[in-house]
């Protein structure tokens, strides 16, 4: 069997670590760099990094320039932010260098139509260089997207698409918890969706546009309504805080795409610390009707480390180019050898 898959992992905050501690446990696959700008962690091994009990010898960068032109690597794993306009020189910088490149940036999940410049800049670089770029995680990139896609294969007609995902965030991190107000006031949320403090989720008219495309629809318009708080009514005990009651518990978030006059693609985002039955829902009005639901729901973090993971072999089969989840092989979870994958053709 061929060598070990070679990974550089570029950002270590929670998402970043997570997928690395996964990596480790994966057959065929080894991290051989690791780039972030964290003074509390350049210069230390990953292994201390992610606490675990060995060393890996591989030290954490600052310098991905000096990093990416003498590491030998097959995939770079990049995590730093959800908004393209800051993630491409860095993704840049990986394709330039010759590495394909799966990211967790939600603006990369679908970029063509927000993004056009960027995306078609990006594409070419892949190209060029023989690499594939992808941009995926649990949502978007399967839940509020890929899942939908894939349902309306049974569909002989498709009239409507709506997605909802029912989240409860207690047991989310601190950086999620703050992303949807948790604990604010309902003043202080407002002033913070106006100052863009709160983005709530990024992520929504990308998913839209794909499931679009994948339909082969020409949306009239895409809608993204400001996120709205969810209040709550009693007191909240998390993981990581207690909401009060008239405090902010979290938030819900609409996005809808508009055919027609008509909306044909709807897109309900609401997570709280109240939510008492999690689930993800597929709505397909068509021939016939579709009712998918996954009771529970998806966990956001341990989907998104999985989505990254597991499409790792099929993005460095994949052709080269800028792809969207709608364009490459259907995600599967990686459970054997991670290089029996790449003996597969997946495009």
């Amino acid at each position: 069997m061929s060598n070990e898959i070679k990974v550089v992992m570029y950002g270590l905050g929670y998402m970043g670590r997570g997928i690395a501690k996964l990596l480790l446990e994966k057959k065929g696959v080894k991290i051989v760099g690791a780039i972030d700008i964290s003074k509390d962690i350049v210069g230390r091994d990953l292994g201390e990094v992610l606490k675990i009990e060995r060393n890996l010898g591989v030290t954490v960068s600052n310098n991905s320039e000096v990093l990416l032109s003498k590491v030998e690597a097959d995939i770079v794993i990049h995590a730093t932010t959800s908004h393209l306009s800051q993630a491409y020189p860095q993704i840049a910088e990986c394709v330039e260098e010759g590495f394909n490149v799966i990211s967790t940036c939600e603006e990369l999940s679908y970029p063509f139509e927000k993004n056009p410049e960027l995306a078609s800049k990006l594409d070419r670089l892949a190209k060029e260089n023989n690499v594939t770029v992808l941009g995926t995680g649990i949502n978007p990139g399967f839940l509020m997207d890929t899942l939908p896609i894939v349902l309306t294969g049974v569909c002989q007609d498709v009239k409507k698409v709506k997605v909802t995902r029912m989240m409860y965030s207690g047991n989310r991190r601190i950086p999620f918890q703050k992303k949807i107000g948790t604990g604010l006031s309902p003043r202080e949320f407002k002033q913070k969706i106006e100052g863009k403090e709160i983005t709530g989720h990024v992520g929504l008219s990308e998913s839209i546009m794909q499931i679009a495309a994948a339909l082969g629809w020409k949306l009239e318009e895409v809608v993204e309504l400001p996120p709205e708080p969810v209040i709550a009514e009693r007191e909240l005990k998390t993981d990581y805080i207690t909401v009060k009651p008239g405090q902010v518990a979290g938030l819900k978030s609409i996005g809808k795409g508009v055919m027609n006059g008509k909306e044909v693609i709807t897109l309900e985002f609401i997570s709280h610390a109240g939510v008492e039955e999690p689930y993800d829902e597929v709505l397909i009005e068509g021939i016939p009707n579709i009712h998918e639901r996954i009771i529970g729901g998806v966990h956001g973090d341990i989907g998104t480390i999985a989505m990254v993971v597991n499409m790792i072999p099929k993005v460095i089969n994949a052709r080269p180019g800028l792809l969207t989840m709608k364009d490459i092989a259907l995600p599967s979870a990686v459970t054997e050898d991670m290089r029996i994958y790449l003996e597969w053709e997946f495009l």
